[in-house]
């Protein structure tokens, strides 16, 4: 479907941009059986949002660079906005990571923090179920790298009201004509909703794991069986 018109993508610069993308975050994810299970009943809070803000506030306009040491990242976020960037509605967002993990490292790489908790995952998360999925996830992707530098997609979401008009498509595009100059891999985790977008840009599944919530009872709320997927 061709994109909506109406929408157009700005890098993120404004001071106020952290916190629109956490509560659009927030609400994009607030029935999603996965982030109930992984981050907990508390994650709509506005501590957690607040502080989901200050994490993608810190590594803000960071410049992407193939820097060639070891944990190093670039960050670039990329805003779609309905009416313009001045007084627009922020109708989604895409947040790129830049950087190399030697395979050797395994078990030392850090997700992006959903929080500034020890656990790194917010309030009342799942830290075993996070561990579990999310780093598994990225150790797998990290596997398929070989050790070599890499780009990564952390987050790519649409407000469900603007869901299914090219939105998607259209900040993937943006986002891999900067991957491809700088000649990295790129690798990104799926939801089973997003491995049709994602397969249509030439992605490849490296790994899934087949998540059993009874695993894990007496440590969230909610059940939810599926799979955690990597692609690259």
């Amino acid at each position: 479907m061709p994109p909506n018109p109406s929408i157009s993508l700005h890098p993120a610069t404004l001071p106020h941009d952290p916190l629109i993308f956490s509560r659009l975050e927030d609400y994009v994810l607030r029935n999603d059986e996965f982030s109930s299970l992984a981050f907990g009943p508390h994650r709509g809070s506005e501590e957690n949002i607040l502080a989901r803000a200050r994490v993608l506030g810190k590594v803000m306009g960071m410049e992407v660079e193939n820097t060639g040491h070891a944990g190093e990242r670039g960050w670039r976020y990329v805003k779609a906005v309905r009416g313009g960037e001045s007084g627009g509605e922020v109708v989604g967002f895409a947040a790129w990571g830049i950087g190399r993990v030697d395979v050797e490292e395994k078990g030392k790489i850090n997700e992006e923090g959903k929080g500034e908790e020890k656990s790194g995952w917010g309030i009342g998360a799942n830290v075993r179920f996070c561990e579990d999925t999310l780093v598994w996830a990225d150790e797998e992707m990290m596997k398929s790298c070989a050790g070599g530098d890499y780009a990564k997609l952390y987050v790519l979401v649409i407000s469900p009201e603007y869901q299914r008009q090219g939105i998607g498509s259209l900040l993937l595009a943006e986002g891999l004509k900067e991957v491809d100059a700088l000649g990295l891999q790129c690798v990104l985790g799926a939801s089973p909703e997003g491995e049709e977008l994602y397969k249509r840009f030439g992605f490849e599944e490296v790994a899934a794991k087949e998540l059993k919530s009874w695993e894990y009872e007496g440590e969230m709320v909610g059940q939810a069986d599926g799979l955690s997927s990597g692609y690259a």
